[in-house]
Protein backbone atom coordinates (compact mmCIF):
# COMPACT_ATOMS: atom_id res chain seq x y z
CA UNK A 1 0.00 0.00 0.00
CA UNK A 2 2.92 2.61 0.92
CA UNK A 3 4.10 1.85 -2.71
CA UNK A 4 1.42 2.47 -4.09
CA UNK A 5 0.89 5.67 -2.42
CA UNK A 6 4.38 6.98 -2.90
CA UNK A 7 3.78 6.01 -6.70
CA UNK A 8 0.85 8.48 -6.75
CA UNK A 9 2.64 10.58 -4.96
CA UNK A 10 5.30 10.36 -7.68
CA UNK A 11 2.92 10.50 -10.94
CA UNK A 12 1.55 13.44 -9.25
CA UNK A 13 4.35 15.54 -8.25
CA UNK A 14 6.05 14.99 -12.28
CA UNK A 15 2.39 16.48 -13.90
CA UNK A 16 2.44 19.67 -11.46
CA UNK A 17 5.80 19.93 -12.18
CA UNK A 18 5.39 19.60 -16.08
CA UNK A 19 2.46 21.88 -15.97
CA UNK A 20 4.25 24.03 -13.12
CA UNK A 21 7.79 24.41 -12.93
CA UNK A 22 9.92 26.87 -11.13
CA UNK A 23 8.74 29.41 -8.38
CA UNK A 24 7.13 31.85 -10.95
CA UNK A 25 4.23 31.88 -13.24
CA UNK A 26 4.12 28.86 -15.64
CA UNK A 27 5.21 29.72 -19.10
CA UNK A 28 3.01 29.50 -21.97
CA UNK A 29 3.97 26.77 -24.64
CA UNK A 30 6.46 27.72 -27.49
CA UNK A 31 4.44 28.06 -30.21
CA UNK A 32 7.41 26.66 -32.35
CA UNK A 33 8.39 23.30 -33.65
CA UNK A 34 11.36 21.19 -31.38
CA UNK A 35 14.82 20.47 -33.55
CA UNK A 36 14.34 16.63 -34.81
CA UNK A 37 18.32 16.16 -34.01
CA UNK A 38 18.78 13.09 -33.25
CA UNK A 39 22.17 13.45 -32.21
CA UNK A 40 23.02 13.52 -28.48
CA UNK A 41 25.28 14.62 -25.42
CA UNK A 42 25.97 13.21 -22.50
CA UNK A 43 24.77 14.75 -19.49
CA UNK A 44 25.94 13.30 -16.03
CA UNK A 45 22.90 13.02 -13.70
CA UNK A 46 23.66 14.36 -10.04
CA UNK A 47 24.02 10.67 -8.32
CA UNK A 48 25.68 9.23 -10.60
CA UNK A 49 24.47 7.91 -14.29
CA UNK A 50 24.33 9.39 -17.79
CA UNK A 51 21.46 9.78 -20.58
CA UNK A 52 22.27 12.17 -23.58
CA UNK A 53 20.38 15.22 -24.84
CA UNK A 54 19.54 16.64 -27.92
CA UNK A 55 23.06 18.31 -28.75
CA UNK A 56 20.93 21.53 -30.42
CA UNK A 57 18.42 22.24 -27.85
CA UNK A 58 18.83 23.92 -24.80
CA UNK A 59 19.91 21.90 -21.45
CA UNK A 60 19.59 23.24 -17.98
CA UNK A 61 20.56 20.86 -14.70
CA UNK A 62 18.17 21.13 -12.34
CA UNK A 63 18.09 23.14 -8.42
CA UNK A 64 20.11 21.64 -6.24
CA UNK A 65 19.39 19.03 -3.93
CA UNK A 66 15.82 18.82 -5.46
CA UNK A 67 13.99 16.34 -7.76
CA UNK A 68 14.96 17.76 -11.31
CA UNK A 69 18.00 16.66 -12.85
CA UNK A 70 18.01 18.04 -15.87
CA UNK A 71 15.97 19.56 -18.90
CA UNK A 72 16.42 20.19 -22.20
CA UNK A 73 13.92 22.01 -24.21
CA UNK A 74 13.75 23.00 -28.12
CA UNK A 75 10.48 24.87 -29.49
CA UNK A 76 7.00 23.06 -27.98
CA UNK A 77 9.36 20.05 -26.96
CA UNK A 78 11.06 19.30 -23.55
CA UNK A 79 12.78 16.22 -22.04
CA UNK A 80 13.16 16.40 -17.61
CA UNK A 81 14.35 13.56 -15.85
CA UNK A 82 13.15 13.53 -12.49
CA UNK A 83 14.50 11.47 -9.08
CA UNK A 84 13.22 10.46 -6.00
CA UNK A 85 14.89 8.57 -3.68
CA UNK A 86 12.76 5.84 -2.28
CA UNK A 87 12.99 4.33 1.02
CA UNK A 88 10.35 1.58 0.59
CA UNK A 89 10.65 -1.44 -1.87
CA UNK A 90 11.19 -0.78 -5.26
CA UNK A 91 8.42 -2.81 -7.87
CA UNK A 92 10.65 -6.01 -8.73
CA UNK A 93 8.49 -8.64 -9.82
CA UNK A 94 5.97 -8.38 -12.70
CA UNK A 95 3.13 -8.42 -10.60
CA UNK A 96 4.58 -4.97 -8.61
CA UNK A 97 5.34 -3.58 -11.81
CA UNK A 98 1.34 -4.09 -13.12
CA UNK A 99 -0.01 -2.39 -9.54
CA UNK A 100 3.05 0.71 -9.97
CA UNK A 101 1.35 1.08 -13.82
CA UNK A 102 -1.86 0.82 -12.55
CA UNK A 103 -1.37 3.34 -10.11
CA UNK A 104 0.58 5.80 -12.36
CA UNK A 105 -2.18 5.48 -15.13
CA UNK A 106 -4.84 6.21 -12.58
CA UNK A 107 -2.58 9.14 -10.80
CA UNK A 108 -2.20 10.80 -14.54
CA UNK A 109 -5.93 10.35 -15.53
CA UNK A 110 -6.93 12.06 -11.99
CA UNK A 111 -4.80 14.80 -12.81
CA UNK A 112 -5.78 14.79 -16.42
CA UNK A 113 -9.03 13.86 -17.08
CA UNK A 114 -7.97 14.61 -20.69
CA UNK A 115 -5.22 11.95 -21.21
CA UNK A 116 -5.40 9.25 -23.30
CA UNK A 117 -3.14 6.43 -22.34
CA UNK A 118 -1.99 5.27 -26.07
CA UNK A 119 0.82 2.95 -24.52
CA UNK A 120 1.66 1.12 -20.70
CA UNK A 121 4.57 -1.08 -20.87
CA UNK A 122 6.30 -3.24 -18.49
CA UNK A 123 10.11 -4.03 -18.64
CA UNK A 124 12.07 -6.31 -16.09
CA UNK A 125 15.60 -5.19 -17.59
CA UNK A 126 18.07 -4.00 -17.63
CA UNK A 127 16.25 -2.50 -14.38
CA UNK A 128 12.23 -2.62 -13.84
CA UNK A 129 10.53 0.18 -15.11
CA UNK A 130 7.12 0.94 -16.34
CA UNK A 131 6.85 3.50 -19.83
CA UNK A 132 3.62 5.43 -20.25
CA UNK A 133 2.67 7.71 -23.28
CA UNK A 134 -0.14 9.25 -24.54
CA UNK A 135 -1.72 12.51 -25.16
CA UNK A 136 -3.31 14.89 -22.52
CA UNK A 137 -3.12 18.22 -21.90
CA UNK A 138 -0.32 20.92 -20.52
CA UNK A 139 -0.63 24.58 -19.55
CA UNK A 140 -3.73 24.54 -21.87
CA UNK A 141 -2.14 22.76 -25.06
CA UNK A 142 -2.46 19.63 -26.35
CA UNK A 143 0.67 17.73 -25.96
CA UNK A 144 2.67 14.21 -26.68
CA UNK A 145 3.98 12.39 -23.21
CA UNK A 146 6.08 9.66 -23.10
CA UNK A 147 6.94 9.10 -19.37
CA UNK A 148 9.59 6.28 -18.52
CA UNK A 149 9.79 5.33 -14.70
CA UNK A 150 12.93 3.24 -14.20
CA UNK A 151 13.09 1.60 -10.52
CA UNK A 152 16.68 1.34 -9.34
CA UNK A 153 19.50 2.03 -6.67
CA UNK A 154 17.11 2.99 -4.13
CA UNK A 155 15.41 5.76 -6.22
CA UNK A 156 12.30 6.07 -8.89
CA UNK A 157 14.30 8.11 -11.97
CA UNK A 158 11.36 9.48 -14.18
CA UNK A 159 11.97 10.44 -17.80
CA UNK A 160 9.49 12.90 -18.95
CA UNK A 161 9.60 13.42 -23.33
CA UNK A 162 7.03 16.14 -24.21
CA UNK A 163 6.22 17.13 -27.29
CA UNK A 164 4.00 18.30 -30.17
CA UNK A 165 0.73 16.16 -30.82
CA UNK A 166 0.86 16.81 -34.82
CA UNK A 167 4.81 15.52 -34.68
CA UNK A 168 4.60 12.81 -32.17
CA UNK A 169 5.34 9.85 -34.20
CA UNK A 170 8.66 11.41 -35.76
CA UNK A 171 9.16 13.35 -32.83
CA UNK A 172 9.20 9.56 -30.86
CA UNK A 173 11.46 8.32 -33.35
CA UNK A 174 14.24 10.87 -33.57
CA UNK A 175 13.88 12.61 -30.24
CA UNK A 176 12.28 10.36 -27.08
CA UNK A 177 13.62 6.94 -28.27
CA UNK A 178 17.12 7.92 -28.26
CA UNK A 179 17.20 9.82 -25.06
CA UNK A 180 15.42 6.88 -23.44
CA UNK A 181 17.97 4.21 -24.62
CA UNK A 182 20.10 5.81 -22.89
CA UNK A 183 19.54 6.50 -19.78
CA UNK A 184 22.41 4.93 -17.92
CA UNK A 185 21.93 4.67 -13.78
CA UNK A 186 25.36 3.35 -13.51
Amino acid sequence: MGVRRVLLTSALLLLTGLAACGDGPTQEPSVGRPQLDPSGVPFNLAGGGSIDMPSTWTTTAGPAGGPELVRSTSGQGAIVVWKYPRTEPLPTTRKDLRNTRRSLRNAITTRDPTFKVTLALLKETPQPSVEIAGIGTMAGAKRSLRSMHVYANGAETVVDCIGPVGDAKAFTATICDPVIASLNLG
